[in-house]
């Protein structure tokens, strides 16, 4: 396993990775984003829907990464109407999280409609082509924005998760694993639910989150080597000059230009990203039970294979404040150097 690290030269500003990622051929027709959620997936989403060559899909679509979506119709565990009803019914316009989301949102009613005829049409003779048509038949059109975009950036959380189904339907995609420090992480979550849905306590969150991460690295381990980046937000965060983000760009087949510059400055940095919010309110009794318990989660993942604890590690050692001078380490990456 390879660790991107952007160590200083001579100064802090001055980040250089210390392993070169090739550029791909051509810019992939799609780059996945994913993570367990409330992981930093959309603001590394957005960082890269900035550059020239790839077209940002505004909304988690999450027909091919839900369980009732492209996975399960794959499998034969739902049916072309089940499908197609949960396709014209939730995905297209649905209420969650006190808001109405779905495609409804930019994918223009005319364009849906002949989209998701065409695919009931062509599905019982090609299923796996149908799928990816789909795909594409809704979403591709944010390409003809700017004549220099090759591809588009998809950010549903479950995209790694589901790349066995993905890998079958997109052989030219590419995948960013994003992690967050998951007590971090896991706080976010139980302020977005509100107690309405699980988790509901902190307690439950850390183990919300390491149920997450279970799954997200499972669905890394079918992802060729060369197609998967694994990202830390909070050690991305650390870094104080846009050369930090040329492993990433180079992944995606593209540059970090003025735009993607601009935003890394101006958009991305630990108090927007709300870094080491987990500790707010909470007694030094609390604090110290919820550490315990994140410690116990990263010895298990790491017991278990799990790629992202590299990069947890560094910045628990960080935040705990014995090894505040590390250096940030962005990235690993296992496949060939350039």
């Amino acid at each position: 396993m390879k660790t991107v690290d952007p160590t200083p030269a001579t100064s802090a500003a001055e980040v250089a990775p210390t392993v070169e990622i090739p550029r791909p051929r051509a810019v992939p027709a799609v780059v996945f984003v994913g993570g367990t959620g409330r992981s930093g997936t959309h603001i590394v989403a957005q960082l890269l829907g900035r550059s020239h060559n790839l077209a940002m899909i505004p909304v988690e679509v999450r027909f091919h990464t839900d369980r009732d979506g492209f996975p399960g119709l794959l499998a034969g565990e739902v049916s072309l109407e089940r499908f197609v009803k949960r396709l014209r019914g939730f995905w297209w316009k649905g209420f969650q999280t006190r808001r109405f989301r779905g495609m409804h949102r930019f994918v223009d009613r005319e364009r849906f409609d002949a989209a998701v005829g065409a695919f009931e049409q062509a599905f019982a003779d090609d299923p796996e082509g149908a799928c990816r048509r789909l795909f594409f038949d809704l979403l591709w059109f944010r390409t003809e924005e700017e004549a220099s975009m090759r591809g588009i950036v998809e950010q549903s959380c479950d995209t790694v998760a589901q790349a066995p189904t993905l890998l079958r339907l997109f052989d030219e995609a590419r995948f960013v694993h994003v992690v967050r420090d998951g007590r971090d992480a896991s706080a976010s979550r139980v302020a977005q639910t509100k107690g309405l849905v699980r988790p509901r306590t902190r307690v439950d969150g850390i183990r919300w989150w390491e149920e997450r991460i279970v799954r997200v690295e499972a669905g890394a381990a079918a992802i060729p080597p060369d197609r998967l980046l694994t990202v830390s937000l909070d050690e991305l965060l650390l870094t104080t000059s846009g050369d930090a983000l040329r492993p990433l760009m180079r992944f995606c087949g593209t540059g970090a230009g003025s735009r993607t510059r601009f935003f890394f400055r101006n958009r991305m940095n630990r108090d927007e990203a709300h870094s080491e919010r987990w500790r707010g309110g909470l007694s030094d009794r609390r604090a110290a039970r919820l550490e315990a318990l994140y410690q116990e989660a990263l010895d298990r993942l790491e017991a278990g294979g799990a790629r992202s604890v590299p990069l947890l590690r560094r910045t628990l050692e960080r935040t705990n404040g014995g090894a505040a001078d590390l250096s940030p380490q962005p990235y690993i990456y296992d496949g060939p150097s350039a």
